[in-house]
């Protein structure tokens, strides 16, 4: 028996159980599925190479009808710090108007004014010092990229060229603007919650972490969840929570288990072999992510990743080893921005210079060096959901974002269309143009707007930011009540994670993510 249980050791999962063991009164279980992050989840340059391995859960989507039927690939952390000790570790908050947009739609205490607080509370930022935008004295440790490329600079000299301003902070006074990226990265190596909120609180003998367990349910009698089902080496095991169970399995993981336990879409629930216990629509529905086109251009001299020799890999390992300093302390995604798709409207795009000649994020290499510029579309419209495929815990869920389908007015493409644009205007200024060889097929033939669309339907990738999936709201589709983050009409049972975002954030989720943890380690204690 334990006061509190939380399932999954990510991002929020790590804050919830430094936070709550705090009080030694309270015995607190953690139930991981995966187990120890590798050696590469410390590297900050090798976050891609984790994909498709044990430590990520590889998931893809549904065909999308939308990009031309293909099956996007949607990489989760399956790891002691879930998703951000596999992200590209991007600190960014948001504008302000997205959690005032959340006040708006039904989640009052989750504007600016409560959620900011809270950011700076958990940060602490070891080279922005005496600024009312950043903490210093939290826990989350937060810093300026360790090692930038020349090439990176240069880039951002070509989008300066290109009309947009320099902004030496996103987490500032506005976000609009190029420069470079905050990362979570200390000393050279990643340094998400796992290391900044979790490795302390092992110590503490009323903390209790088990990795390597699949969670296959909750135990829920009378309208109260009492515990947790799960599998350790494939026996079956229970594990019973005097005070509540925290959801923290993330977007697809937290809808997955409410729905395996009979939470959700009653209908839907029964068509697949679930008996349903409490019937709530909203559980998987309105799914929400940040997609991205991606543009490579071949340049005229080695430079960056495509210039990377097994040598110059051999060595700058060994550099990062014994000093963690040189090329594999960049996550190789440090120069960026945000910028307007058109008028008046707040920075709907986030943009990515990357020193490499790349497709899907360094998985597939072009044949020389280059440049990939991408840009994301921080506000989609579309929405989709997941749904269970069986009543076996172990088969994976049907993802379906419905990328586009579920635009009408086809603003989301669009705007990714502007985005190419842009990124074209930005590579053609200098000091980049004069390194540039030619733009890469296919997308170096596709000039008018409808060839890029089509382009984009056809090599669109997720930024791998599912959220929503259990939302926040008062509403008949809401999952979580947003005062307490317990699950409409159930005791004992909290949702706190990005599935709870009633809506996508304009920038990265992992800062996010662990604000929603800290908020919700807040009103469990003051129970």
């Amino acid at each position: 028996m334990y006061d509190t249980i939380i399932i999954g050791a990510g991002s929020a999962g790590c804050v919830l159980a430094n936070r709550l063991s705090a009080d030694p009164g309270r015995k607190v279980l953690v139930l991981e599925a995966g187990r120890a992050a590798p050696i590469a989840s410390d590297i900050p340059s090798d976050w891609v190479t984790m994909f498709n391995t044990g430590a990520d859960w590889g998931y893809h989507t549904e065909p999308q009808a939308g990009c031309r039927g293909r099956r996007i690939f949607w990489p989760r952390g399956k790891m002691i710090g879930g998703s951000g000790a596999l992200n590209a570790m991007i600190y960014i908050r948001g504008l302000p108007s997205d959690y005032d947009g959340w006040e708006a739609m039904g989640c009052p205490g989750w504007g600016w004014k409560d959620v900011f607080p809270v950011f700076l509370q958990s940060e602490a930022n070891a080279d922005i010092k005496d600024s009312p935008y950043h903490g210093n004295d939290g826990l989350l440790h937060i810093g300026n990229v360790p090692y930038v490329d020349r090439y990176e600079r240069m880039w951002i000299e070509a989008a300066e060229t290109a009309g947009y301003e320099y902004n030496p902070d996103y987490n500032g006074e506005k976000q609009e603007g190029v420069g470079l990226f905050q990362f979570t990265i200390r000393n050279g190596e990643r340094w998400g919650t796992g290391k900044a909120y979790l490795r302390p609180a092992l110590e503490r003998p009323n903390l209790t972490l088990k990795p390597g367990v699949l969670v296959t349910g909750l135990i829920v009698e009378n309208g109260r969840v009492k515990g947790v089902k799960y599998l350790a080496d494939g026996v079956p095991e229970t594990a019973y929570a005097e005070s509540e169970v925290v959801l923290s399995s993330g977007t697809v993981g937290s809808c997955q288990l409410l729905m395996l336990s009979g939470i959700g879409p009653a209908d839907e629930l029964a068509a697949v072999g679930v008996r349903p216990v409490h019937d709530l629509p909203g559980v998987g529905k309105d799914l929400q992510d940040h997609f991205n086109i991606p543009i490579t251009f071949y340049t005229r001299e080695p430079m960056g990743i495509g210039a990377w020799t097994d040598e110059i890999i051999a060595q700058s390992f060994e550099e990062w080893r014994d000093h963690r300093t040189g090329i594999r302390s960049s996550p190789w995604v440090a120069s960026g921005g945000h910028v307007c798709s058109r008028p008046g409207v707040e920075p709907d795009l986030q943009l990515y210079g990357a020193i490499s000649p790349h497709r899907d994020y360094a998985r597939f290499l072009g044949g020389q060096s280059g440049i990939t510029t991408h840009s994301t579309l921080q506000r989609p419209n579309s929405r989709g959901e997941i749904r269970l495929r069986s009543a076996n815990p172990i088969e994976y869920p049907s993802i379906d974002p419905k990328y586009f389908v579920s635009d009408p007015e086809g603003l989301d493409l669009a705007t990714l269309v502007e985005g190419v644009k842009i990124n074209r205007r930005i590579m053609q200024q200098s000091p980049v143009r004069e390194l540039v060889d030619y733009e890469v097929s296919p997308s170096a033939e596709c000039k008018t707007d409808a060839e890029i669309a089509n382009y984009i339907r056809g090599h669109m990738t997720t930024l791998y930011h599912p959220s929503s999936s259990c939302r926040m709201g008062t509403d008949a589709m809401a999952v979580i009540d947003p005062a307490t983050l317990k699950v409409h009409g159930l005791e004992g049972i909290r949702v706190a994670d990005a599935s709870v975002m009633p809506k996508m954030i304009s920038g990265n989720l992992n800062a996010a993510t662990i604000m929603i943890a800290e908020r919700a380690a807040r009103m469990i204690l003051a129970n």
